[in-house]
C-alpha cells in the first residue's frame, strides 16, 4: 500500500504525474493489469479538469519520431477501446453528450489508492461504456488542446490522438504500483 501512496515522483508537480499516469493508461496496453474502471473514469476525468485549470503545462512525455512498438489493429489500449466505440456511432456522437454527471468527488489519493483492484487481479474490468469513452473523449480533448492541437470532429480527434500515442514515451520518473509497473516496462 505504501508503494501505491508514492506514485508522485518526489519534487514534481503531482497534477503532471497525474496527467502523465493518464496519459499511460489511455496510450499503453495495461490489459494485463485488474483496474477499476470507476476509478479509471474519476483519474481521466481530474486529470481533464487539471488540463482545464493549467494550460501551461508543458508535457514532455512526446519524442519526435513514433514508437515502432505501437500495436495496430488491436484493440489494446483506452484509445482503441475508445476509437472502437466511436465507429459504432459513425464517428458522429461524442460521449460527452451522452454522459451525465461527470464531477469526481475523491481525492487523487483515493482515486490512486483504489485504482488497482487487488481482490479480483486475475478479472480485466475495464468494458466499452458511455461513461468511459465519455471520460477518455474528455481528456484527449484536453490534452490535444494543451498540446496546441485543433480538433474539428470525433475522426479528427482520434487520428490526432494516435498520432501522439505513437510518440509517446512512459515517463521513468513515476512511481507506478507495483503491478503496473510490471506491464509497462513489457510494453
Amino acid at each position: 500500500m505504501d508503494e501505491q501512496k508514492n506514485i508522485v515522483s518526489n519534487g514534481s508537480n503531482s497534477y503532471l504525474d497525474l496527467i502523465l499516469l493518464a496519459m499511460t493508461l489511455v496510450f499503453k496496453d495495461v490489459s494485463q493489469v485488474s483496474l477499476k474502471q470507476a476509478e479509471v473514469i474519476n483519474l481521466l476525468h481530474t486529470a481533464a479538469t487539471e488540463l482545464k485549470k493549467n494550460p501551461d503545462l508543458k508535457i514532455n512525455a512526446f519524442k519526435g519520431n513514433p514508437d515502432s512498438n505501437l500495436k495496430i489493429g488491436k484493440t489494446a489500449t483506452l484509445l482503441d477501446l475508445y476509437a472502437e466505440h466511436a465507429a459504432e456511432y459513425n464517428y458522429n456522437q461524442s460521449f460527452i453528450e451522452l454522459a451525465s454527471g461527470n464531477a469526481v468527488h475523491e481525492s487523487i489519493q483515493e482515486i490512486l489508492d483504489n485504482l488497482i483492484d487487488c481482490e479480483n487481479k486475475d478479472i480485466i474490468h475495464l468494458f466499452k461504456s458511455n461513461a468511459l469513452s465519455c471520460a477518455i473523449e474528455n481528456f484527449l480533448r484536453n490534452l490535444l488542446k494543451a498540446s496546441g492541437i485543433v480538433i474539428k470532429d470525433i475522426k479528427d480527434l482520434i487520428k490526432n490522438a494516435k498520432m501522439q500515442q505513437a510518440k509517446f514515451v512512459t515517463p521513468d520518473c513515476l512511481r507506478f504500483p507495483s503491478q503496473l509497473r510490471a506491464v509497462l516496462k513489457t510494453n
